[in-house]
């Protein structure tokens, strides 16, 4: 069904509800498919026709060939938040960890013609939130997208990249290099589109419904009033996602729209802390709402958790010789083995992932539960 031109999820929704099931269709006549609500003459022959010639075979030995899992939405691993928008894709076609894409994540979007400080704060977001044990989406195109994957990859954290055309037909082709590097990660690179299919203006709209279907939270870096980050923003807001924006000069055309969202109710945020803590007030609503004494008896509800940060050998050997009173730092260097500036160096590293506080007196601490 997803080789089918025209044929889009609430399409399909419509036939498996009207035939039993997205199989039965297949067996439903030209006149059968025309009595389905939003499909005309035209369109009842095409998928008709189209229908009975598709095969899936040769698509799925291409996947096993390249190493690319194709997830349905009715299988188990396709991503519970997504499911929940009005068109899902029929099917993800994934290179990487299929996992990565069921994770706490955040979107980090913006222009492809980002100024210096849009670029390096889409960095240090990237970076920061992966480091926290977040998952970083966004949609590999140049610009922010780029940046904000190259932080996560940096930080050794998982990071998703939407593609607005088929998995062998990556664009643009200069990130070839990054998108092996997140699949190393353990992140993954995802189409909803059947090999072969070229990327072009329709596609990339697309495609952005994904980026922010996956994750709770949106956070705008740089964008333009005129720019397809503005549609981005519009996807999300109907999917009921968080939306956050990083303030920039406001003599900035790459900020206007940043700060059109901001005066429109946006989250202003200036740090990944700030992004972590509205991330987790949506995850503590959601576990009220689970626990609500209306709900169902019996009834096991999901309820979601903030991810565990993702930390090295190194880190976590310092992380263990503190406590969350304070411990001075010529003492962890003397018990970790290391060099005081390594041990610097990996506090740092801790303190952007939230693990541990430094303290006056030069006294650290590791933050508590």
């Amino acid at each position: 069904m997803n080789r089918v031109a025209g044929l889009g999820a609430i399409t399909a929704k419509r036939m498996a509800a009207r035939f039993g099931s997205l199989a039965a269709v297949f067996e439903a006549s030209e006149s059968d498919l025309l009595a389905v609500a939003g499909i005309g003459p035209d369109k009842a022959h095409q998928f008709w026709s189209d229908l009975r010639q598709m095969r899936a075979d040769d698509e799925l030995a291409r996947a096993a060939k390249k190493g690319v899992r194709l997830i349905t939405w009715v299988d188990p691993g396709y991503p519970a938040l997504l499911k929940q928008i009005a068109d899902p894709p029929l099917v993800l076609y994934v290179a990487g960890a299929v996992e990565a894409l069921d994770r706490p994540a955040v979107a980090i979007i913006g222009t492809r013609r980002p100024t210096v400080y849009g670029r390096e704060c889409a960095r240090r977001f990237g970076f920061q939130l992966a480091g926290a044990g977040y998952t970083v989406a966004s949609g590999l195109a140049l610009g922010i997208d780029t940046e904000a994957h190259t932080g996560a990859v940096q930080a050794k954290g998982v990071t998703v990249a939407v593609l607005g055309g088929a998995l062998d037909c990556l664009f643009p082709k200069e990130n070839a290099g990054l998108a092996r590097a997140m699949i190393e990660c353990g992140g993954a690179v995802v189409s909803e589109y059947p090999f072969g299919r070229q990327p072009d203006r329709q596609t990339f709209p697309m495609r952005n419904r994904i980026v922010s279907g996956l994750c709770k939270g949106v956070l705008v870096v740089e964008a333009p009033l005129n720019s397809g980050t503005m549609i981005t923003v519009g996807q999300a807001l109907d999917q009921n996602r968080n939306v956050m924006a990083v303030p920039g000069r406001i003599d900035s055309p790459a900020s206007q729209g940043c700060h059109k969202l901001l005066r429109e109710g946006a989250r202003l945020v200036t740090h990944a802390d700030e992004v972590i803590e509205e991330l987790q007030d949506l995850i503590a609503g959601m576990r009220r709402t689970s626990e609500a004494p209306h709900a169902e008896p019996g009834r096991t509800v999901p309820v979601a958790r903030p991810p565990e940060s993702v930390l090295t050998p190194e880190e976590r050997a310092v992380l263990a010789q503190l406590d969350v009173d304070g411990v001075p730092v010529d003492e962890v260097v003397r018990s970790s083995g290391l060099d005081a500036g390594r041990v610097n160096a990996l506090l740092v590293g801790l303190q952007i992932k939230r693990q541990v506080r430094v303290l006056p007196g030069g006294r650290v601490a590791r933050r508590s539960a």
